[in-house]
């Protein structure tokens, strides 16, 4: 006789069945098996066994105790079984992906193209994924860095090229800048180190590039300032919407306690192109401040969420917001594209043939796409991939 048989299942009652209920089960039994009448008599056997200990109380408590004990043995059993079994199971995964994975890639192949982009391999910061990767013309990501040991990102929000092919990113969540190589080594940061304790915790670095000098041009929101950071570190100027030589009118359309910039570039020693969002406006300025050049001049015009700004070979400016426009040197938009709805445009920028690449976040019906598009000059798209997706709950 089994030990270890459930006496309940076996008179077919419940566990907290009363005894008559295990009478009357007992002899519904015994009709259908007893021996005399055809039946088996190990079972009978059995089942007189499982009556004579359940309708006892002391030892119905002694069995209940026991079942218990058996019960919690056999559980443990199977969750050690189940553990070991998706142990085993994980593990062959992640042999399996990384037979599947491919190659990272360890040397850029061909040259600068555009200040993402160098030879086929994009450059693309992975904002919502807290990563960075390297992508292909294909979609196919060929190098990543993030979400490891060591490989700490959060929120980066710019990754573009330098002219000797390093990655600078701008890693707003941990209010740094870092200059790596493919090898994934830290070849120089800007972690506001020589800074105060208050001026490191305002920091928001939101987009960083590289100058002739060695060192950086960055944007901080929080700061709502432009720092030109040198190699070693140390703030070798800065900009925080306050013009010099307030000689004309239009000067006073610059607001510094709106100012806000979200993208510069240096063109030259000494000359920045500044895309500052809070008063809408592009802004060529010197290191002394003085105003050159600003898109729009109008009092009454001013461009809406704008996030972006770069000079082309011709003179002529690129700026992006919902859409990407061209003004020439006198003001005038010469080229537009605005065939996108619903997006958000991070960056642009052109590239031979009169071909274009285009990063920008796009709400989709169930979240928010980051997306990298490359277009010929009639608009047609050559190619388009998206390469982090962000769900809404």
């Amino acid at each position: 006789m089994d030990d270890a048989e459930d006496l309940y299942a076996l008179l077919q009652v419940h566990a907290k069945a009363s005894p008559e209920v295990i009478k009357k089960a007992y002899h519904t039994l015994m009709q259908k098996n007893h021996p005399d009448r055809g039946g088996n008599l190990q079972l009978a056997q059995r089942i007189n066994h499982a009556y004579d200990i359940l309708i006892d109380t002391e030892r119905r408590k002694r069995y209940d105790l026991w079942r218990e004990k058996i019960a919690r043995q056999r559980e443990m059993i199977r969750s050690e079984k189940e553990a070991f079994a998706r142990k085993a199971k994980e593990e062959a995964e992640q042999v399996a992906a990384l037979k599947a994975e491919p190659v990272e890639l360890k040397k850029l192949e061909g040259s600068y193209q555009a200040p993402m982009l160098w030879g086929s391999h994009l450059l693309l910061a992975d904002e919502r994924g807290h990563r960075v990767l390297l992508m292909n013309l294909k979609g196919e990501v060929v190098w990543k860095y993030g979400k490891k040991q060591g490989q700490s990102l959060k929120k980066p929000h710019i990754a573009l090229f330098t002219p000797e092919g390093h990655l600078l990113v701008t890693d707003t969540g941990q209010q740094q800048v870092l200059k790596l190589n493919l090898k994934k080594q830290t070849l120089w940061s800007y972690t506001y180190q020589q800074q105060s304790v208050q001026m490191r915790a305002m920091a928001q670095p939101s987009f960083a590039t590289a100058t002739a000098a060695g060192g950086i041009l960055l944007t901080d929101s929080g700061h709502r300032a432009v720092f030109e950071i040198g190699p070693n570190h140390s703030i070798d100027w800065q900009f925080q919407g306050q013009l010099a030589f307030n000689l004309k009118w239009t000067h006073s359309l610059i607001r510094p306690e709106v100012f806000l910039p979200v993208s510069a570039f240096e063109l030259e020693p000494g000359l920045f192109l500044v895309a500052d969002q809070g008063n809408g406006r592009i802004l060529l300025i010197n290191r002394k401040g003085k105003l050159l050049w600003m898109y729009p001049e109008k009092k009454n015009e001013t461009l809406a969420a704008v996030n972006f700004a770069y000079r082309l070979k011709s003179g002529n400016i690129w700026i992006s917001s919902d859409k990407l426009i061209e003004v020439n040197p006198k003001g005038e938009v010469v080229w537009e594209y605005s065939k996108l709805s619903d997006v958000d445009i991070k960056q642009a920028y052109p590239l031979e043939d009169s071909r274009f690449l285009v990063d920008f976040s796009h709400l989709v019906k169930r979240g928010i796409n980051q997306e990298i598009m490359q277009l010929d000059h009639t608009g047609k798209i050559l190619f388009r991939h998206y390469y982090s997706q962000h769900r809404f709950i």
